[in-house]
C-alpha cells in the first residue's frame, strides 16, 4: 500500500514538472547546451575588419586601413584617400558660408570604428556642399585628404573633400576628375594637379619654381584692361566646368607683359599659363599675383574674342608660323630690348608666315625674342632677312643680357656686323656667333638699321649652342 502511494506521488510530482516548465516559456534556463534538444548553435562574434588599401585613388585605405596608417604614424602632410560608408552627418555642422560638412564613415555604415571628417568638401579647392542632406547613411564615398590624431580622435583634417559617392558624382560632387601632368612646360598641371600641388604648399608661401597649367576658362572675375595693372583673374578647368576649377589670379597677358590692347579672355578660350603658385591663407590654391602669365591663349569663340591663336603655341616659333592676337609668338620682351613694332607677313622665306619688324629713319629698332636663361658656351644665331619695301634695309644680328628686369642701357647691347644693302628681291641669310661667359638672363635681337630705316623681314630664326637647339 506504502508502494503504491509512493509511485502515485512520485508521478504527480513529474507532471507537475513538466506543466510548469512548458507553461512559464519566460523563466530562462540556466544554461543551454547548442545543438541539444532543437536549441540553435550560438552566433559567431563578427569579425574585424582587416585593413586594406594603399591610400591612392586607384587604391584607397579602408577605414580600418586609415586608421593602422595613423597608428604606424604616417606622415601627417601627405594625401591619401580613403573608402568608406556614410554612417551620420553631424546635425548643425552645415553652414552656408562655408558649405563645409562634419560627418562619420565606417567600413559597414555602422558606428563600430567609425571615423570622423572634420569639415570635409564637397569638392577640391573648397567645392561647397549643398546642404547638410547631401550625404545620406549608407552613401559609399571615396575622400581625399590628410589623416591625423588629434587629442585621440581619428580624422580627416579640414581641408579634406570628397572625390566620388556611391561610385560616381553623386548629386552634391560630379565624377572627379584626375590630376594629370607634372608642371612642366612639355607636360602641364591640369587644374587638379594643380589644385593638389598648391594644397601642399605652406600657407601664404610662394611656390620655388615656375609651374605651367593648362585648362579652359570657366569664368572671368576681371577681364584684362579692367584696372591698372593690366592682369585677368578667372578660373580654368578640364572641361571648362567648375568642378575642380583653379583660381588664376591676377595674371600677366602673353610674352608676361601687360596687357594693353587686343583680344580679352573669355568663357571657353583653352589657356596655357605659367608661374608661381600659393596656397593663399591656407585656403585657396592660386597663382601668385603678378607671378603668372599666359602662354598660349586659344580662342573658342567667346564673346568679344578676336584672332585666336595660329599653329603651335607651345612652339619656340623661331619659324614664325604660331601668332595670338597679331603678334608672333614668345617674340616679346618684358624690357625695352624689343621695341620695333611687329606684324605677320605672307611673304615668307619658308612655310607660310615672317614678321615684319618696323623701321625708322632716325631710330634703329630691333626685333626680341623673349627673356631667356642661357649658360657659359658659344651660340649661333642665323636667320634671313629681306627688305619688305624698295627702300631697302640693313640688320645686324646680337644679344643684351637683362638683370633684374631692368631695361638695358646702350653699352649693354653686343652685335655682330651689319648686314647691308638687303633688297626686296631675294631673301639674305645671316649667321652670328657669339659667346655667353656668365649664365644669365638675356634676349637675343635683330637690329632693324636706322639707315636707311625701311621695314624689314625675318624669318627661319634659330639659336643654337653646339647640337642643342634652343630656338627654332
Amino acid at each position: 500500500m506504502k508502494k503504491i502511494l509512493y509511485s502515485v506521488m512520485a508521478m504527480a510530482a513529474l507532471t507537475f514538472s513538466f506543466t510548469s516548465l512548458t507553461s512559464c516559456e519566460d523563466v530562462p534556463a540556466p544554461y543551454e547546451i547548442p545543438g541539444e534538444n532543437g536549441g540553435e548553435p550560438d552566433e559567431p562574434e563578427t569579425p574585424a575588419v582587416e585593413p586594406a588599401g594603399t591610400g591612392t585613388l586607384a587604391d584607397p585605405f579602408n577605414v580600418a586601413g586609415a586608421i593602422k596608417y595613423i597608428e604606424n604614424g604616417g606622415d601627417e602632410n601627405t594625401e591619401v584617400y580613403v573608402k568608406g560608408k556614410v554612417v551620420s552627418v553631424q546635425a548643425g555642422s552645415f553652414d552656408a558660408q562655408y558649405g563645409s560638412l562634419k560627418y562619420y564613415i565606417s567600413d559597414d555604415g555602422t558606428e563600430t570604428n567609425q571615423f570622423l571628417v572634420y569639415n570635409g568638401y564637397a569638392g577640391p579647392n573648397r567645392t561647397k556642399f549643398s546642404g547638410e542632406d547631401a550625404l545620406k547613411q549608407g552613401d559609399e564615398v571615396v575622400v581625399c585628404g590628410k589623416l591625423v590624431n588629434y587629442n585621440g580622435t581619428k580624422e580627416f583634417t579640414t581641408g579634406n573633400y570628397v572625390v566620388s559617392i556611391n561610385g560616381n558624382g553623386g548629386s552634391d560632387q560630379p565624377t572627379s576628375g584626375v590630376s594629370t601632368g607634372d608642371g612642366t612646360q612639355a607636360n602641364p598641371f591640369n587644374s587638379v594637379a594643380a589644385n593638389k600641388y598648391a594644397s601642399s604648399l605652406t600657407a601664404d608661401v610662394e611656390s620655388d619654381k615656375d609651374v605651367y597649367i593648362k585648362g579652359k576658362v570657366v569664368s572671368v572675375t576681371q577681364k584684362y584692361g579692367a584696372t591698372d595693372f593690366g592682369t585677368a583673374t578667372f578660373y580654368i578647368s578640364d572641361d571648362g566646368k567648375a568642378d575642380n576649377q583653379f583660381l588664376v589670379y591676377r595674371a600677366l597677358y602673353l610674352n608676361n607683359t601687360k596687357y594693353t590692347s587686343g583680344a580679352d579672355i573669355n568663357v571657353g578660350d583653352d589657356v596655357v599659363v605659367c608661374g608661381k603658385v600659393i596656397n593663399y591663407k591656407g585656403n585657396t590654391p592660386e597663382t601668385v599675383t603678378g607671378k603668372a602669365y599666359l602662354v598660349s591663349l586659344k580662342s573658342n569663340g567667346g564673346s568679344g574674342s578676336e584672332g585666336g591663336t595660329t599653329g603651335d603655341a607651345s612652339a619656340s616659333n623661331g619659324d614664325f608660323e604660331n601668332w595670338t592676337n597679331g603678334l608672333p609668338n614668345n617674340w616679346k620682351t618684358a624690357s625695352s630690348a624689343g621695341n620695333a613694332t611687329l606684324s605677320q607677313s605672307t611673304d615668307a622665306h619658308s612655310g607660310k608666315f615672317s614678321v615684319k619688324v618696323g623701321g625708322s629713319s632716325s631710330y634703329n629698332k630691333r626685333l626680341g625674342y623673349k627673356e631667356i636663361t642661357l649658360k657659359p658656351g658659344e651660340y649661333t644665331v642665323t636667320f634671313y632677312a629681306k627688305a619688305a619695301t624698295s627702300t631697302g634695309a640693313s640688320v645686324r644680328p646680337g644679344y643684351v643680357p637683362v638683370k633684374d628686369g631692368a631695361n638695358p642701357s646702350g653699352s649693354d647691347y653686343k652685335y655682330g656686323d651689319y648686314v647691308n644693302d638687303i633688297t626686296a628681291s631675294k631673301w639674305v641669310k645671316v649667321t652670328y656667333t657669339f659667346t655667353i661667359e656668365t649664365e644669365g638672363t638675356y634676349s637675343v635681337l635683330v637690329m632693324n638699321a636706322k639707315k636707311p630705316g625701311g621695314d624689314v623681314l625675318i624669318d627661319d630664326y634659330t639659336l643654337t649652342m653646339g647640337s642643342t637647339v634652343i630656338i627654332k
